[in-house]
């Protein structure tokens, strides 16, 4: 185990309570990322994550299409959660996230189904359940590529939310302490995603 693994099982919990996906995108502007997600650049104001969650569930339920995203620039990297939709997991959309540098997403859903994708130059490269990691072959290449970044099974095996958490700030240096939920950072609505 880490240091980093130890605070994040002792805080990760009060972090995100429902279902959410977050992205860590590295190599776009925080604006460019934004209309990637089917945004405008121009529409984004200070939100916290208890603003866009509520805006995300004022939004017609009946209409996919239509989400609410907040963003953090830290560094090189730009973070956006997404507290009632998923689309940062869409392959799709993450070879688009990262054709000029690389793309870390993760989601989970109240059934308790988890998957996290890495994406690089626009190739996804790895993908898998993070619930299960611990439980596949050892030889596999998302085992390799996570054991190579400094979050063993046996993490994954302990708490997989904390070893994704892990992985993602060993990656981007980017840290979530319990406190991010609550300070305020950017938020904005998001459309269709753009096909081009």
């Amino acid at each position: 185990m880490s240091e980093i693994f130890d605070v994040y099982e002792a805080t990760a919990h009060l972090l995100f309570e429902e279902p959410t996906c977050i992205t860590w995108i590295g190599g776009l502007s925080l604006p460019e990322c934004v209309r990637r997600f089917g945004g405008d650049p121009l529409q984004i104001r200070e939100a916290d994550f208890e603003d866009i969650y509520e805006e995300g569930y004022d939004l017609d339920p009946d209409d996919p299409r239509d989400g609410a995203i907040l963003l953090d620039q830290q560094g090189d990297w730009v973070v956006v959660v997404e507290p009632t939709s998923h689309r940062g997991i869409s392959s799709a959309l993450l070879r688009r996230l990262s054709s000029d540098g690389a793309a870390l997403s993760v989601y989970w859903t109240v059934n308790g189904d988890a998957y996290v994708k890495w994406a690089e130059r626009g190739h996804v490269l790895y993908s898998f359940d993070p619930v299960a990691l611990d439980s596949v072959n050892p030889d596999e290449a998302e085992v390799g590529w996570v054991v190579d970044h400094g979050v063993g099974l046996d993490a994954w095996a302990q708490d997989w939310f904390a070893a994704t958490l892990t992985l993602a700030e060993k990656i981007t240096s980017v840290r979530f302490d319990s406190a991010w939920p609550g300070r305020t950072h950017l938020g904005v609505t998001v459309g269709p995603i753009p096909t081009a």
